[in-house]
């Protein structure tokens, strides 16, 4: 039998390549690739995987996918997923999905409309952030403390610079920012149906660049309280050395830590699997409400650490 159809809209950075080898594994079908941005990515992708390379949007979406991958670049996020719902496709958007405001609002409104979409860090799926979850589950938090480092050379090459501009890509602060708020919104409980950061609210915020030559920041440091009274802090970096992904949550029952690095399941084979049975016809992993959330809280840091910077120009 042959497996469900999945498209790729944008092949922008390396987790789409990720994604269509895990899916592939998994009996779906690599059906077409566009990418507006970088034809020969768009045909390397296309040679790896087989996939039908489409010179639009329009005409990948008239193939009848069961399910759209988006990794544009960022500004065209919000107009990727616009033309996925007036088409009926469900689509799940690698990150970064926004890196201004108006993408949010936009974003915010094509899900008013009842779009079928959905946003994460790959984080979320890593089964070690499942199970300190299950850890957590009726505790009373205090405290959280969470660190996302991820070396952002790679955003300063030419061909990737666009990361590395926060009207574009968003920067360090957006880029490796969203894994840090996936992780709290992953592992921290709900109080009353609601996540934790849709309370959360940006209490001071403050970045450097140091040595690193970047345009964003190469560190931001972010402290926010949520309406519960839970104070968080979000180290975000992109300094060069391996890859860190950690949580320090205090809660009444005492201390409890987790930490993820390279060598780590970091979630992209429970990504796929999430991602192959809403192609079957499961929703779609990650609420956009929560998401969102996320992103807010660190669009309002953004604005902090950036309105600063300026001043003192």
């Amino acid at each position: 039998m042959t497996g469900p159809a999945v498209v790729f809209a944008g092949v922008a950075h390396s987790h789409p390549f990720a994604d269509a080898a895990n899916l592939r594994d998994r009996g779906a079908r690599i059906a077409g690739v566009w990418d507006a941005d970088d034809g020969q990515r768009r045909d390397d992708f296309s040679a790896r995987f087989a996939a039908e390379p489409h010179a639009t949007l329009e005409g990948l979406l008239d193939t009848g996918p069961d399910l759209v991958i988006a990794t544009p670049r960022t500004p065209r996020a919000p107009a990727v997923v616009a033309a996925c719902a007036a088409a009926g496709v469900p689509v799940f958007v690698n990150k970064t999905i926004a890196a201004t405001e108006e993408a949010l609002a936009s974003l915010d409104a094509t899900a008013a409309a009842g779009a079928r979409f959905g946003t994460s860090s790959v984080l979320r799926f890593a089964p070690a952030v499942a199970a300190f979850a299950a850890l957590l589950d009726g505790s009373r938090v205090r405290a959280v403390d969470v660190t996302a480092q991820h070396d952002i050379a790679g955003f300063l090459t030419p061909e990737r610079a666009w990361q590395d501009d926060p009207a574009s890509g968003g920067g360090t602060l957006l880029s490796i920012g969203v894994h840090a708020v996936d992780l709290v919104d992953a592992v921290l409980p709900l109080d009353r149906g609601r996540a934790v950061l849709e309370s959360a609210i940006v209490v001071d915020a403050r970045g450097s660049a140091g040595a690193v030559p970047t345009r964003s920041e190469a560190v931001a440091v972010v402290r926010a309280d949520t309406a519960e009274g839970i104070p968080l802090t979000l180290t975000i970096s992109g300094v060069p050395g391996p890859d860190r992904y950690a949580l320090r949550v205090v809660t009444d029952g005492g201390l409890l830590e987790l930490a993820l690095g390279d060598g780590d399941d970091l979630g992209y084979a429970g990504l796929a699997d999430a991602l192959l049975a809403t192609a079957r016809g499961a929703s779609l992993p990650a609420p956009w409400r929560r998401s969102a959330a996320g992103y807010r809280l660190l669009l309002d840091a953004a604005a902090t650490i950036r309105t600063r910077r300026e001043v003192a120009a």
